[in-house]
């Protein structure tokens, strides 16, 4: 993760207990009468469009067991279509040209799982020359044919907003503008070696920190590099405090305001070339200092949300932060940040999913590229739900139930031409240990039990 303040972390025993004891949820729960839920679909009303790069995940040359056996499998079932390289934080010490090894290991991870990439370059102690060596490394001398390209990792964290700077930043100027000035540098030299590149830049989240301190980084960056990018970076971890579950799962109902926003600066700043800008969201998870979040179901269920709000209301790229995290600075004790254990003493056997693993693969049965994500309203506000349609004529749906106490009767309007149709639903929650899938008739109507995640697929779905 990019602000690594490891020592606030909080240690835990292990996923097991925690899988199987419902989270502290009350015995009750489950003998509750069900509340009738009414889910309006309108797959007239298109929202956005599934990118080719909507599904990633981040990786870090400090994770010793990013080559193991096992990974590319679990890369693979994940649907994973872009890989984050070298990590976070480090990639603005990480000198690719000292260990030339690590690009070659991971491009060969990459190719394995036939996965694209985005390769942060070193902004914070790198040059323009060192970044367009790395794209000739990487494109002209051995043909990896890496597309997408970020320079530096949350430079607004180097110190020009707060005292306790993460980012390394060892450029004159630490300012929103020189950083702007010396990305064009960049992208000068980067373009010069392949014209053919996707180019992003670091922006924030409009309404979150420091997006609302002077000097404003996206009002300043943007006016001097919106017309020579690709795409955006934006990091996405909406507490940075332990914090309940339920304020957890209600953090995402800001996205649509913040992409609202986002899209306006891009239009105001690139003018007719906005629409060849794209968002990439490549960073996110719960929490940047608690990791009692990060392997919780809670943490599954906000992994579905966060993915599902970020692509329908039009991100191109989801990048979760991360795949297994094994960074000597961490308490041996702490199961991470990642979706899959690290196998350090302590934590599950490596390779070992968490529940936030279980929530990605159902965030992969209903989101795949091509699809459209199509209007879905839901007449409970603990009850979010989602729907795509594929060019094929499928459909898949999605009930994220962040109650721990009610169980939804989900009744479904707008959808009864596929009453009849033979429904695959796929279900993780509480007590599960694995994705369960069952097959059954639609009829409309779906339960949504407490704190839990239904997804359903009807049609030729890929």
């Amino acid at each position: 993760m990019s602000r690594w303040h490891w020592s606030k972390v909080v240690g835990l025993t292990g996923i097991v207990g925690m899988m199987t004891v419902g989270f502290g949820l009350p015995s009750r729960a489950a003998t509750k009468a069900p509340v009738l839920a009414n889910v309006a679909v309108s797959t007239a009303t298109v929202e956005n469009e599934v990118a080719p790069t909507a599904l990633g995940i981040n990786t870090s040359i400090a994770d010793g067991n990013l080559y193991s056996q096992g990974v590319p499998a679990r890369i693979e079932s994940l649907g994973i279509q872009l890989l984050r390289w070298p990590g976070g934080s480090i990639a603005d010490t990480f000198d690719w040209s000292t260990e030339e090894f690590a690009l070659q290991d991971f491009a060969q991870l990459m190719q394995q799982v036939h996965s694209q990439a985005v390769i942060t370059v070193n902004y914070g102690s790198g040059t323009p020359a060192q970044a367009a060596a790395e794209v000739r490394y990487a494109n002209v001398t051995n043909h990896y044919g890496i597309q997408y390209w970020e320079i530096g990792n949350e430079q607004y964290g180097d110190g020009e907003y707060q005292h306790n700077a993460w980012e390394e930043n060892l450029w004159p100027s630490k300012s929103p503008h020189a950083y702007a000035e010396n990305s064009l540098k960049f992208i000068q030299a980067m373009r010069q070696v392949d014209p053919h590149i996707d180019i992003g830049v670091v922006a924030t989240i409009p309404g979150q920190w420091p997006s609302g301190l002077k000097p404003y980084w996206d009002r300043t960056i943007l006016p001097i590099v919106a017309k020579h990018i690709n795409f955006v970076v934006l990091h996405f971890y909406p507490s940075d405090s332990v914090q309940s579950h339920s304020a957890l799962l209600q953090d995402t109902n800001s996205i649509a305001q913040s992409m609202n926003t986002m899209k306006a600066y891009l239009k105001k700043y690139a003018g007719a070339h906005a629409k060849h800008i794209r968002i990439f969201v490549d960073e996110t998870n719960s929490s940047s200092t608690s990791s009692q979040e990060t392997i919780s179901l809670a943490n599954a269920l906000f992994l579905a949300k966060d993915y599902n709000d970020w692509l329908k209301n039009g991100a191109s790229n989801v990048s979760w932060w991360d795949l297994q995290t094994s960074l000597p600075s961490y308490s041996r004790t702490t199961p991470g940040f990642g979706v899959i254990s690290a196998g350090l003493p302590g934590q599950a056997p490596i390779n070992a999913p968490y529940p936030t693993y279980f929530g990605y693969r159902l965030v992969h049965f209903l989101a795949q590229p091509g699809d459209s994500y199509v209007a879905a309203t839901s007449s409970q506000p603990l009850l979010a739900s989602y729907a795509v349609t594929d060019p094929n004529g499928g459909i898949g749906l999605m009930l994220v139930n962040t109650s721990p106490s009610e169980t939804y009767n989900t009744r479904y309007h707008g959808l009864t031409s596929r009453d009849g149709e033979k429904a695959t639903v796929r279900y993780y929650g509480i007590g599960s240990s694995k994705l369960t899938t069952t097959s059954t008739t639609w009829n409309g109507t779906v339960a949504s039990p407490p704190y839990s995640i239904t997804e359903i697929s009807m049609g030729p779905r890929h």
